[in-house]
């Protein structure tokens, strides 16, 4: 799902300007994130600090690649443990609801980024994303109750349901996510990522490996699909987005060509992708 945080990204030793670099110098963090980073990951030394001149957080990058997100306070907001796995102790500090709903379901998943996100004064959401083979994202309330449920539940729109029985028939739904904002998010079994509004409008459909349903693709403005055939006949969409201007797409890679169209299909800007 997308969210309005704005992520820091490390790339080596370099530092965007609007940044300033320190070099394992803890004492710049305030006194809850190096808690945290005592009582989590202690045994683990910090490689790198990352602070924004306006002061509104922070970024760790630990030496064994895990990165951690903390706000002016302190306090973290994201964990991304890569293939490390999430420890124990920080699992342990999370609302009972979601330990237990890991032991239950999730027994032998490695849990790949954790994100605590404030909705409003007393709204809290926690979301959980799994490492491969699961590869999938769980969300819950600050109370521990969990908002993405089992697919079973069929929390899918009507509308959006009719979508992947049309676009996707066979395939299977793995998983269903929400967020407070009604969003949906349908991962399917052959990995497609499928994201729809509270009504069941799709948003954006995204696929892993191969190219989006040709009776999807036919739906959409001709003159887009005939720019496609004439000018990436070898190339296949792997991800549409909807825009308020019309779509976004994503080729496969190596290419990786990003391309943005009217809602009549005609060409905006072709440039080379950045995902």
């Amino acid at each position: 799902m997308k969210t309005s945080v704005v992520k820091v990204f490390i790339l080596g030793a370099i530092c965007s300007a609007m940044v300033s670099c320190n070099t394992v110098d803890q004492s710049k963090l305030p006194r809850e994130a190096n808690a945290f980073l005592t009582d989590h990951f202690n045994e683990i030394p910090v490689s790198q600090i990352v602070d924004t001149i306006t002061q509104m957080g922070y970024t760790a990058v630990l030496e064994n690649g895990t990165i951690i997100e903390f706000d002016e306070t302190g306090d973290w907001e994201e964990v991304n443990f890569k293939k490390n796995g999430a420890p124990a102790s920080l699992i342990s500090t999370l609302p009972n609801g979601i330990a237990s709903h890991l032991a239950e379901f999730y027994p032998e998943a490695s849990i790949k980024k954790i994100t605590k996100k404030a909705y409003g004064r007393n709204n809290l959401i926690y979301r959980l994303s799994f490492n491969k083979p699961n590869n999938i994202e769980l969300s819950f309330t600050k109370d521990g109750e969990i908002i993405s449920n089992n697919p079973e539940d069929q929390r899918l729109p009507s509308m959006a349901k009719n979508f992947i029985d049309n676009q996707f028939n066979g395939v299977e739904i793995t998983a269903i996510n929400s967020d407070v904002n009604g969003e949906i998010e349908a991962l399917l079994e052959d990995k497609t990522e499928i994201e729809f509004d509270r009504k069941g409008n799709w948003i954006s459909v995204k696929s892993k490996k191969k190219a989006l349903p040709e009776s999807f693709m036919k739906q959409l403005p001709t003159a887009m699909n005939k720019y496609l055939a004439e000018k990436h006949p070898d190339q296949f969409v792997r991800k549409i987005e909807r825009k308020s201007y019309g779509y976004q797409l994503k080729l496969n890679k190596p290419n990786d060509i990003e391309l943005s169209f009217t809602k009549s299909g005609i060409l905006i800007k072709e440039e080379a992708g950045n995902e």
